[in-house]
């Protein structure tokens, strides 16, 4: 919806309003995809996509089988072509629906990625094709080993399809932006993720919305309340790990590593400050991260003393452990 809107908007500031209903019909059906697992919100997608042409003077024709090319299926599958035969499902337009969203997934040029992958934390066993995606994060050139259970996080999963996407298919460049749990920026679990975004995109920029219970305990650093940005007057507590977006870009002339900016939006008017910030970028507002290996090449700013990757490892100073 949110992409329709800015569609709406940049052609009617380009004076092109007499050919904006016909340019957001095609947007709708041939340039923007989504993908969505739950039956209801594929529903009311589909219901506020029909209900938005409407309302600028245009319609999807049922005689001419047109819809929005939103389409029930799981996002993280359906990238690579089977090895064997397909599956057979209850219904032919089940069916039907994976098919066409394989056909995107398999055969469109995805230049930008958007998403909210979900924030669960160990998701348990995953499907045979999700199995080996986030293999190439378990394994580091230079950086620290990864450590924990971070990578089973269901949004490691998501980032790893959207990089795919940018940097191994077609033209292998364009833009990836989510808005996910922050673990990834300084997690122990995450080094190799990390390591791998430095060598595969160019620019990273980073708007950490903290509001997290378990490291800040939803405060701010000088104590005051630090909700999380999706906090409501009807649920105030939001959700309790913190967030942050992650913009990552991959140019056609790509060179690396990446270049790493990073803010922080602390407090109650986080997410107003954030919205007011999308109307005007300001570079100056990023604070320019240069990642250290020996710490984990971690992507938010840091304050350590000048000798301190020369201290002796906890590990070194207690090489026995006991329970």
């Amino acid at each position: 919806m949110e992409v329709l809107r800015t569609i709406a908007a940049t052609l009617t500031e380009k004076g092109e309003g007499g050919l904006l209903a016909g340019r957001l019909k095609q947007a709708a059906t041939e340039r923007i995809f989504g993908f969505e697992i739950l039956p209801a919100p594929f529903v009311v997608a589909h219901l506020q996509l029909g209900l938005f042409l409407q309302q600028h003077g245009t319609a999807f024709d049922e005689k001419a089988h047109e819809r929005a090319a939103v389409y029930l299926t799981n996002a993280l599958t359906g990238w690579q072509p089977p090895s064997g035969p397909k599956q057979r499902l209850l219904f032919p337009e089940m069916e039907e629906e994976r098919d066409r969203a394989e056909q995107v997934k398999q055969q469109v040029l995805l230049l930008v990625i958007l998403g909210n992958p979900p924030y669960n934390g160990f998701a348990g066993l995953p499907a045979e094709e999700e199995a080996g995606l986030v293999e190439p994060y378990r394994t580091t050139k230079a950086a620290p080993r990864p450590q924990g259970q971070g990578l089973n996080d269901l949004y490691v999963r998501f980032f790893r399809v959207a990089e795919r996407c940018v940097t191994e298919r077609h033209d292998r460049h364009g833009i990836v932006c989510y808005i996910s749990n922050y673990s990834w920026l300084d997690g122990l679990s995450h080094t190799g993720l990390r390591e791998r975004f430095l060598e595969e995109f160019d620019q990273v920029w980073i708007d950490s919305l903290n509001g997290d219970k378990y490291k800040t305990g939803k405060t701010t650093p000088d104590g005051q309340p630090d909700p999380s940005v999706f906090s409501t007057p009807q649920n105030r507590e939001g959700i309790q790990v913190g967030t942050a977006v992650a913009l990552l870009a991959r140019t056609p002339k790509h060179q690396g590593p990446a270049v790493v900016r990073f803010r922080d939006f602390w407090g109650q008017t986080k997410r107003e400050e954030l919205l007011a910030s999308g109307q005007e970028f300001q570079a100056d507002k990023y604070i320019l991260v240069k990642p250290v290996t020996a710490l984990g090449l971690a992507f938010r700013s840091m304050m350590t003393e000048a000798n301190y990757t020369n201290w002796p490892l906890l590990t070194e100073l207690f090489p026995t452990v006991f329970v």
